[in-house]
């Protein structure tokens, strides 16, 4: 992203290096992870934080990542993103994980309705899909706050750290995308 989005409550940047030690708290933060990715150690989560930077020009498969600010601490609290998961169908995959000091207040919601306005506005597309743990309630339930729709169930579909785990996939034409 390279623009600043400027919300309500929040503001959606670019990531920035200053934003490490923030997004520790969160990515290395098992109750946060449990149903996203393994992140054992401070170089793995660097690793993955340094996935989010540079320009990004639509190129299929690779993420683009955006912090989520709370404006009134200035402090890091999550992270949003999208890639095209399959450009010539136009399927963009979203996809978020945010500090669990800050669940259940909104910003959630708040984040991911400014991506998807900035994703129907900025980068052509069909579909707006999502993948989560079906224990993750949250997660699909704010997928399903934009209309998305769960569309598969796949058991034991990814293996996570030595167990398998299901995964849910959501999604919605982004014709009959609500609440923006």
């Amino acid at each position: 992203m390279k623009e600043t989005i400027d919300t309500a409550r929040l503001l959606l940047r670019p990531l920035k290096e200053s934003d490490f030690e923030d997004y520790c708290e969160y990515a290395m933060d098992l109750n946060v992870m449990q149903y996203i990715m393994p992140v054992s150690n401070r170089k793995d989560a660097h690793e993955v934080f340094m996935n989010h930077f540079g320009d990004w020009t639509g190129e299929e498969g690779r993420w683009m990542g955006a912090a989520v600010v709370l404006k009134s601490e200035q402090k890091l609290i999550g992270d949003i993103g999208f890639r095209y998961r399959d450009k010539r169908h136009g399927h963009i995959e979203i996809g978020y994980k945010f500090n669990r000091d800050y669940h259940g207040q909104g910003y959630g919601t708040e984040a991911v309705r400014e991506l998807l306005r900035i994703i129907v506005r900025d980068w052509p597309c069909h579909k707006i899909i999502a993948y989560c743990e079906p224990r993750n309630i949250a997660s699909w339930k704010l997928m399903e706050h934009f209309g998305m729709t769960r569309e598969a169930y796949f058991k034991e579909h990814f293996k996570f750290e030595d167990r398998w785990q299901d995964e849910v996939a959501y999604g919605c034409l982004v014709r009959n995308l609500k609440n923006l």
